[in-house]
């Protein structure tokens, strides 16, 4: 019997494209369930190698790494490395190794400015509280939210490329006309056409490639909203929730005017590309007849 290759498990799965799988809804990546941890006895972090004691933080997930809270061994902060990446029960930890004690003096010094680090940014929220800056932005991002619904957006996005489109057609067809006028003679008008045909043609495949762009950045957006969250509110000390930010729907309504935009500029390309062979055969035989 032929050997039968082992089944494939979750840590043998390839790592999927951006572009696959657009028309499916997005699942968010799984942010580390990160806790406070002493250790009593010296460890080493998984984001530096460096050495790990006293306080720092592990996480509660299946993947279960730990790190500094802040400052490491060559890295500015840890923590902050750790909850931008997701909690993956593949990673492998770092082996514990040997260690001096200069080392663990140098890790409590990088401690101690963590500390004062935090401190910093924690007394700089409070001062933007008192000012009244944080409600401002909350006020902000609310009145937004509740201006700018899905239809009112597709409603701008439509009328802003019906008129790029309309400027675009005028604009190269007055300069064509003007400076092919000499040229062509009375057929001039004909190639102003073709050619103001030809730069709408160009101008809705640079809109449909930024709004693809877009699209695939909204959903972007979307897989890594979790990480997004906790890392502000680990690390700035920000609760975006609060400010009613939520990177999750922000995306999601990102990603349906994009879709939108999609379907729009490819109804118009399509159109747009049979008037311009239209005006192809129009101007050759006007070519063939001079």
């Amino acid at each position: 019997e032929a050997p039968t290759s082992p089944a494939a498990g979750p840590c043998d799965e390839e790592p999927t494209s951006p572009l696959r799988g657009l028309s499916q809804p997005v699942q968010p990546l799984q942010r580390h369930d990160m806790v406070d941890h002493y250790f009593f006895k010296p460890a080493w972090c998984d984001v530096c190698e460096g050495i790990l004691t006293g306080n720092g933080i592990q996480c509660q997930g299946p993947c279960g790494r730990k790190c500094h809270r802040g400052v490491g061994k060559n890295t500015f902060n840890c923590y902050a490395y750790m909850l931008a990446q997701p909690c993956d029960p593949c990673a492998e930890p770092i082996m514990e190794g040997r260690y001096r004690f200069r080392d663990l003096f140098r890790q409590w010094g990088r401690d101690i400015k963590t500390s004062a680090k935090e401190l910093v940014v924690v007394e700089a929220w409070k001062e933007q509280h008192k000012l009244g800056n944080v409600k401002k932005v909350k006020e902000f991002a609310y009145q937004t939210r509740e201006r700018w619904s899905d239809a009112r957006a597709k409603r701008y996005f439509l009328v802003a490329q019906l008129a790029s489109i309309a400027a675009v057609h005028c604009l190269t067809y007055m300069l064509t006309l003007f400076f092919g006028a000499s040229l062509h003679g009375e057929h001039g008008w004909r190639l102003a056409c073709l050619q103001a045909v030809h730069s709408v043609n160009l101008l809705l495949i640079l809109e449909g490639c930024l709004s693809l762009l877009v699209f695939v950045l909204a959903r972007q957006a979307q897989r890594y909203s979790e990480l997004i969250h906790a890392f502000a509110k680990e690390i700035l000390f920000l609760d975006v929730r609060d400010l009613h930010i939520d990177v999750w729907l922000a995306g999601a309504a990102v990603e349906r005017v994009m879709a939108f935009a999609l379907a729009s500029t490819g109804f118009l390309a399509a159109f747009s590309a049979a008037v311009w062979l239209r005006e192809l055969v129009l101007a050759g035989d006007c070519s063939t007849a001079s």
